[in-house]
């Protein structure tokens, strides 16, 4: 039911956001995900494009140091919730931006099976993503989400459907089986609509986190875990995995 509500709130913000003028769009869903990718002459593949893009090599700014900015990935057990494959925008596609750079936001729902064990700080990474597109990076600075687009890439048609499209697609690359679903919701040039979301978002962000925390604690009591470091720099972390799907598979037996 929370879940529920705080989808709702989402999708309630973007409906108000339209009303008062600002310009949403959303794209097409398309589950067949590669063969979406295949019109675009960027090149993209797991962990194939670990690059860094210099100020003279960008084309486009997503956030940075003097723009708003944020980025929110949000676990979800009820799969149904969330419309897989959509793409939404509220701001402009690329090609209608001018500027060198631009206020940016992106919030990530990810589907996921209810007896999934899945570290929430994993789905968070979103370096992934940044190395498995060429010529984009994400540049990681405290408290801001910083993108670069080459003028390459510029070039080569880069979109934010595109950036959505391979999103979605790498991270079922890279999860696989664990995840099942994968909206994207983009927010741009509207520093007004980043700050009130950004405000929207922090009541919804400290309820998952505080569920979560609770889901780990109980798990760590379980296996007798007595370590003070968190799960996510365990160095025991695929230990406990492995056990956990060993218990998992007994309940189900």
């Amino acid at each position: 039911m929370e879940n529920k509500t705080n989808i709702e709130k989402i999708r309630d913000f973007l409906e108000q956001e339209q009303k008062s003028g600002k310009t949403l769009f959303s794209y097409p869903s398309r589950l067949n995900q590669t063969n979406s990718l295949t019109n675009f002459k960027i090149k993209i593949g797991l962990n194939k494009y670990k690059e860094i893009i210099l100020e003279e090599e960008t084309g486009l700014e997503l956030g940075g140091m003097n723009k708003k900015s944020f980025s929110i990935v949000i676990p979800i057990k009820e799969i149904n919730l969330i419309n897989h494959g959509k793409i939404s925008l509220l701001g402009r596609e690329v090609n209608k931006i001018k500027e060198p750079a631009i206020d940016f936001g992106i919030i990530l729902l990810i589907g996921i099976q209810d007896n999934t064990h899945i570290n929430e700080d994993e789905l968070r990474q979103l370096n992934f993503i940044s190395n498995g597109i060429e010529g984009f990076s994400i540049r990681t600075i405290p408290r801001r989400f910083w993108c670069r687009i080459s003028t390459s890439a510029l070039q080569k048609g880069f979109s934010f459907e595109f950036l959505g499209n391979v999103i979605i697609n790498l991270y079922k690359q890279k999860f696989k089986d664990l995840i099942k679903s994968v909206e994207v919701i983009f927010i741009n040039s509207y520093p007004s609509s980043i700050e009130q979301f950004v405000v929207l978002s922090s009541d919804i962000l400290s309820k998952v986190k505080e569920k979560w925390k609770k889901k780990i604690d109980e798990w760590r009591k379980r296996i007798d875990c007595d370590y003070d470091w968190g799960c996510e720099i365990c160095p025991y972390q695929e230990e406990c995995y492995n056990v956990k799907q060993v218990l998992v598979s007994r309940e189900e037996i």
